[in-house]
């Protein structure tokens, strides 16, 4: 017969791995990310007003755009020329025949002006602006991952319209009212080609170490120049449609407890590579769904440290952590195979 404390701690054991199957389990659509050949990449430079804005928002895109360079299978650069006064319709055709495949992968950038009316944000363009419900409605049909990164002012309100299952999407306010000029577009697109932004030195810079280094740099900004703060930016990778800033991470990792019952931003967002490494592009699908699946319990198992037997937390984290070298040696070995034998599957 067991023991009552032995039935206990099973019974514990049992409720734990559910738990953190649960709650691995948003990121295990990691795995459809950073599939360079099924990447579809839209950039956008929004209206200037002024001409020293439009300059900015034109090289702000551009950096962006070169940085997919290679990294897309499509991609769409939109410019604030004079001459783009039909920008609203090009976006809309591209992305209603992008989300008819429903399984592609999607980025969608934009570098502007926006506005706020207290319903609805828009995006700024040359010739009719966009606003988050029309991106809202045009991708609506798509079913596999998507990147949505809004970096101008009164932004905040796309991550309501946009936030969903398998999507990371960030903007550079936290609320439609910061209506200010913001500087999050020109540090996101320059933390792509920035060594110290690769906070977990894996050798790549993910959307959410992009998202952290502009953020720190957006403030830093402000403390240099004895300003106010105008934007505070947010990313969701959750699918709760609240956001998180960037204050509440140390390092890659978020310090704080999601609100009910979501799981912490960032998880997501942290596997996702605007910037594709050269040794991820060959890695076989399935090796690579195993490999981000570990990757998620392990994330997990260590946002729940705090409420585990120490023995029992370090325990499992070794049996991941060798689960995780096995998956590495069998990718390293496939990817030896295939160079040895470009024919290989």
């Amino acid at each position: 017969m067991v023991a009552p404390e032995e039935a206990l701690a099973a019974m514990r054991t049992i409720l734990f791995y559910v738990l953190l199957l649960g709650l691995a389990k948003p990121v295990l659509e990691a795995a459809d990310f950073n599939t360079t050949q099924q990447r579809r990449v839209l950039v956008v430079a929004g209206a200037g007003g002024e001409e020293e804005y439009g300059k900015l928002f034109a090289e702000w895109a551009e950096t962006l755009a070169k940085a997919f360079e290679g990294n897309a299978a499509e991609l769409v650069h939109i410019t604030n020329g004079p001459e783009e006064t039909d920008a609203r319709k090009t976006i809309e055709t591209k992305l209603k025949l992008w989300a008819e495949a429903k399984r592609d992968e999607i980025w969608v950038l934009l570098v502007g002006h926006g506005t706020f009316d207290g319903k609805e944000a828009k995006f700024n363009l040359v010739g009719n602006d966009v606003s988050d419900k029309e991106f809202q409605h045009w991708l609506k049909p798509h079913e596999g991952p998507l990147v949505f990164i809004n970096t101008s002012s009164c932004s905040a309100p796309f991550i309501t319209a946009l936030s969903g299952p398998n999507r990371v999407v960030a903007t550079a306010t936290k609320s439609g009212y910061e209506q200010n000029f913001c500087r999050f577009g020109g540090y996101m697109a320059a933390a792509l080609g920035q060594a110290e932004a690769d906070l977990d030195k894996d050798g790549a810079v993910s959307v959410l170490e992009a998202f952290l280094i502009a953020s720190r740099q957006v403030g830093e900004y402000y403390r240099e120049n004895d300003r106010l703060v105008s934007e505070n930016a947010l990313l969701d990778d959750n699918g709760d449609g609240r956001g998180t800033p960037a204050d509440w991470f140390r390092g890659v990792r978020i310090e704080r407890k999601a609100r009910g019952n979501s799981t912490a931003d960032g998880k997501l967002s942290r596997l996702v590579f605007p910037v594709v490494p050269p040794g991820e592009k060959d890695i076989p699908g399935p090796l690579r769904e195993k490999r981000t699946g570990v990757e998620a319990k392990i994330e997990t198992l260590r946002s729940l440290k705090k409420s585990l037997d120490a023995d029992v937390y370090y325990r499992d984290l070794e049996k991941l952590f060798l689960e995780l070298a096995a998956i590495n040696d069998e990718i390293e070995s496939a990817q030896t195979t295939e160079s040895t034998d470009p024919g290989a599957k």
